[in-house]
């Protein structure tokens, strides 16, 4: 018995402590108390009024070629700009890309503009000044940067992460057009379409690229600057730059130059799928296809071969030139050269009053040759070993070729001259390789190297030229042609 109770004891000096405890800390039955959650019914986001692109039914059919740049790794694929492309087509226009940097220069002779997006490779020196030969001519320049497009590395040597934007690479393009892209983001924290990022521009600056718009959305635009040329979209005072956290009324999302062809935007992702029936991007992309469409050239013998605008050149061989065999087979090339651009020669007997026109003649020149030559001022002396150009001075006649250009409303006409009919298949040769680079050139005037002394660089040892393109000239791509 004493055995038992010593158990209820010891059992009872664990328990009672415990009890006593408990019961000295015990509140009653705890209630989980109401938390006020957000009304998750009532929270809207703000969103833009979505655009239906109206049928249009009568658009200005306007031809002209549009180059994409695929050729610098670009941050895009072709679908992301089927919306761009589209309204180009819709309007006359092609679209063609450009994947080869080298065949820059020869593309933009017959473009009537060249569209960059979110490039990851810098353009050389010497393709900033084919781009700004170009602009010069007339065409025209469309850049998309986007700050959500830049290429973000780690350097292993200073063990940071870097991020390479493609404002840093195309602003030394930019650079001769006084437009720069800074390297940012704009956004704007009170008014937005569901992200501060996501900013929305009303102020426009007044010009046919922001007719009929009322609002436009961005969705991770760099601010763009240009001080001398135009600030087409334009954010409120809310609209800030992540660079300083400051507004800045000189910036904004889209600038255009001073002489009006080179447009920018720090946005692409509004050219994209859904993006572009957000507000009024619909209409902003249908202003900027006729933008692009309307690029003219002013054609100079820098646009060579694509100097002529009809379908049919007329050769015509003035009355000192004799049809030899190898005259033929030279004009024979240059027929061949001539269909890879879609044109198509007819020899003539007479001087054409109208049409596109290729005329063959020498220094020594007939009264059939001064109607072409007449308007350039040369001084033809017979007895001088020079001839004289106004504006270029006096000009050795052995060895040399020349080229004249003119325009008129009837047609173009480019006149060859070289001091012998040898010296003239040589010159005829060059512009059958489809290339002057060996040539100068100022504008309507070009001056060649047809050989020494009176030879040509053409002689295969009898006097006489082939018609094969001098050799290291590529004869232009079908590719590279307006129509094909």
């Amino acid at each position: 018995m004493k055995k038992y109770m010593l158990w209820i004891i010891a059992l009872a000096a664990l328990i009672v402590p415990i009890l006593a405890r408990g019961l000295s800390y015990y509140h009653g039955v705890p209630e989980r108390p109401k938390i006020a959650t957000p009304d998750y019914q009532a929270l809207t986001i703000s969103q833009p009024p979505l655009e239906t692109p109206a049928m249009e039914e009568k658009l200005k059919q306007t031809s002209g070629v549009v180059l994409f740049d695929f050729a610098h790794a670009n941050l895009y694929q072709a679908p992301e700009v089927q919306s761009l492309k589209e309204a180009i087509e819709r309007r006359g226009g092609q679209a063609q890309s450009i994947t080869d940097a080298a065949s820059l220069e020869s593309k933009l002779k017959y473009a009537s503009a060249y569209v960059v997006i979110s490039p990851t490779v810098a353009f050389t020196q010497d393709e900033s000044r084919i781009a700004q030969n170009y602009v010069e001519r007339g065409g025209r320049l469309l850049v998309f940067t986007d700050a959500t497009r830049g290429i973000v590395y780690y350097d292993y040597y200073s063990e940071s992460v870097i991020n390479n934007s493609d404002a840093n690479l195309v602003n030394p393009l930019l650079s001769p057009f006084g437009i720069t892209v800074n390297n940012d983001y704009l956004y704007n924290v009170k008014e937005h379409e569901g992200n501060f990022r996501n900013v929305f521009f009303g102020d426009f600056g007044k010009n046919e690229l922001t007719f009929g718009l009322k609002q436009v959305a961005f969705y991770g635009t760099h601010s763009i600057k240009s001080p001398s040329g135009l600030t087409l979209l334009r954010g409120t005072e809310s609209t800030l730059s992540s660079a300083d956290d400051a507004y800045d009324p000189a910036e904004g999302g889209a600038a255009l130059s001073e002489n009006g062809n080179v447009l920018v935007f720090g946005d692409f992702t509004f050219l994209t799928s859904p993006y572009q029936n957000a507000a009024d991007n619909a209409t902003l992309i249908a202003n900027i296809a006729d933008f692009t469409l309307g690029g003219k050239q002013t054609i100079t013998l820098a646009n060579f071969p694509y100097i002529f605008t009809q379908s049919v050149v007329q050769v015509y061989p003035t009355s000192e030139i004799q049809l030899t065999a190898e005259t033929i087979a030279a004009i024979s090339g240059l027929q061949t050269a001539l269909r890879y651009v879609n044109i198509e020669i007819e020899m003539v007997n007479e001087a054409p009053r109208n049409g596109d026109t290729l005329v063959l003649g020498t220094f020594t020149p007939s009264d059939d040759l001064l109607k072409f030559t007449d308007p350039f001022n040369i001084g033809f002396d017979e007895t001088s070993e020079t001839i004289t150009v106004k504006n270029f001075g006096e000009i050795g006649r052995a060895g040399n070729g020349i080229l004249l250009f003119e325009k008129n409303k009837n047609g173009n006409t480019l006149t060859l001259l070289a001091n012998t009919p040898e010296d003239l298949l040589s010159l005829l040769n060059t512009v059958t390789s489809g290339s002057l680079s060996g040539c100068v050139l100022q504008d309507s005037f070009g001056i060649c190297s047809v050989g020494y002394g009176g030879s040509f660089s053409g002689d295969t040892g009898e006097g006489t030229a082939t018609a094969e393109p001098v050799s290291g000239e590529a004869t232009p791509a079908p590719t590279e042609t307006p129509a094909g």
